[in-house]
């Protein structure tokens, strides 16, 4: 199963701006999130003060890179991780979460972990959910995270129906993956790799990669669309759509 994690992730899995070496006991989104402040347990609150900011500890720490950038009448409500070069927008509430260096992100996110250059520059809550590279959330998504009944949350995952064995999880969303405006994505959703979603209501809870979703209808996106948008995005960042290509092209055939 642990190979599936290639339609999510197609480089290093990054945790606290480092890269994380799986083991037997934690190789699945759901098991990271479940057990998330283990990952602080070698983290210490590193910030200056900053003014129009509140920082609680009183639940773990918050580490604040020097080179993130904190904007006023945030709060943060730890344990939290804030790489390096990260934005943090006005008005944010963040807590219990891993944001890795280079994100934009902004609104409520609670429980929850970023991989490098993800955006979420908008209102909405993410809960308890993974937020792989080069993803954007358009204004206003958001995750639910319980269910009304407060049963575990299952997802699917390599063609099987996988109990979380928890009553809180949000969504896997993978790499390059972009949310229109205002989209609601329901408990234990997956969206792998590489896919558009163009959605008012809930889109179905498992969109394979590389798809477009859009009235209802899922498509398939060609690789050379793909890649025109990735290199945008890319670019934009001063990162080479063209050092990975390689990779995501094997998996979009293999797709």
């Amino acid at each position: 199963m642990i190979e599936h994690l290639k339609k999510i992730i197609s480089s290093d899995l990054i945790i606290n701006d480092k890269v994380y070496n799986f083991d037997d006991t934690f190789q699945f989104p759901w098991q990271w999130i479940a057990n998330i402040d283990l990952f602080f347990k070698d983290i210490e609150s590193s910030y200056s003060r900053i003014d129009n900011v509140i920082i609680d500890e009183s639940n773990g720490p918050v580490f604040i890179s020097e080179s993130a950038i904190i904007e006023p009448f945030v709060i943060i409500n730890g344990p939290v991780f804030i790489g390096d070069n990260c934005l943090i927008k006005s008005h944010s509430n963040i807590s219990k979460s891993i944001i890795n260096h280079d994100c934009k992100i902004k609104g409520e996110v609670h429980t929850s972990i970023f991989q490098p250059f993800a955006n979420k520059a908008h209102e909405g809550f993410l809960g308890h959910s993974f937020i792989a590279s080069w993803v954007n959330l358009g204004a206003g998504t958001t995750t639910s995270n319980l269910k009304n009944n407060y049963s575990n949350v299952s997802v699917k995952w390599n063609g099987e129906l996988v109990d979380t064995k928890s009553i809180f999880f949000g969504s896997i969303i993978g790499e390059h993956v972009k949310t229109s405006i205002g989209t609601n994505l329901n408990t234990g959703t997956v969206i792998e790799m590489g896919s558009n979603i163009v959605s008012q209501s809930f889109p179905p809870r498992y969109i394979p990669s590389f798809s477009f979703y859009y009235n209802g209808k899922i498509s398939k996106i060609t690789f050379d669309d793909f890649k025109d948008v990735a290199s945008k995005a890319m670019s934009r960042r001063n990162v080479d759509f063209s050092s990975i290509e390689a990779i995501l092209f094997d998996l979009y055939k293999k797709d």
